[in-house]
């Protein structure tokens, strides 16, 4: 169970839900991808998705979102409960940082989780070149085979939750084509989206839906286990988004991660997305 938790967390990441880095237990940034354009109107955003594996409800991912023009405030929270309540894990995760012109600039990142197993956080500082302040909790003995991590693997990098934001709040036409280099506390991967199809969005015909396939590529910080080199040669993770043009904002509907024991998924199953200009312009429960 642990693994599969493991494998959801690295998708997430991957949305960002990058965001779902944090079941993991754990400048101008990435400049090779279009970043939230300046000058947007302020967008607020409270979406909550249910995560599933075979069918079976797993447990709840909530995401919230404070855009404003210079500034912007990320939390996410993770309930997972498996084998009748025997196993159980929480996640809570908090991301701030700065909108500047054709950038954004992570700031601080915090993540507090516990479970049936153990408990620990991650809280991240980043300064003008990367992470500049690291503090994980427990402190453990990394193992002889984990692939360390250098100084230059914190640089240009963003926390799951602000990669989340680069790829969702864009003035691109796609969210997909784009690679993002991440840090979660421990490890250091990339996520790359590449275009795999359009597809009409369930009950909507008229509206148009965006897949991308997602790719994970492991660089540091990480043990070159069986599941992990099975993640990493997988071709089959894919992302959904629905394109919301009012508030320039590309929302991921749905997450498929193929695992060994069948599919993992991230379903959404209510937002509410504010141009705080316009008042509420999409609300689905």
């Amino acid at each position: 169970m642990f693994q599969v938790s493991r494998r959801v967390s690295v998708c997430g990441a991957a949305l960002g839900l990058a965001a779902l880095a944090a079941l993991a237990p754990l400048s101008p940034f990435a400049a090779a991808s279009p970043l939230p354009a300046t000058g947007v109107a302020p967008v607020r955003v409270d979406a909550g998705y249910k995560i599933t594996l075979n069918g079976f409800d797993l447990g709840t991912f909530n995401f919230k979102s404070d855009v404003g023009r210079t500034r912007y405030t990320l939390d996410t929270d993770v309930d997972i409960s498996a084998l009748l309540g025997v196993f159980r894990w929480k996640g809570v995760t908090h991301s701030t940082g700065a909108l500047k012109p054709n950038a954004l600039v992570p700031a601080d990142f915090r993540f507090d989780y516990e479970s049936t197993v153990r408990n620990g956080s991650v809280a991240m500082g980043f300064g003008k070149d990367g992470v500049d302040r690291l503090s994980v909790l427990p402190v453990t003995v990394e193992a002889p085979d984990t692939v360390p991590l250098a100084p230059d693997h914190l640089k240009g990098v963003f926390d799951p939750l602000s990669a989340i934001l680069a790829i969702t709040h864009s003035d691109a036409p796609s969210p997909c084509g784009r690679t993002f280099a991440i840090f979660d506390g421990k490890q250091r991967f990339d996520i790359a989206l590449r275009f795999v199809r359009k597809e009409p969005v369930a009950g909507i015909p008229t509206e148009t839906a965006i897949v991308c396939r997602v790719k994970y590529t492991p660089i540091a910080g990480y043990r070159p286990t069986d599941d992990t080199r099975q993640l990493a040669a997988s071709n089959d993770i894919e992302i959904v988004f629905r394109l919301v043009p009012a508030a320039k904002l590309m929302l991921p509907q749905s997450v498929a991660v193929p695992t060994a024991i069948g599919t993992a998924r991230i379903d959404l199953d209510r937002v509410n997305i504010q141009v705080l200009e316009r008042g509420r312009v999409a609300s689905v429960d």
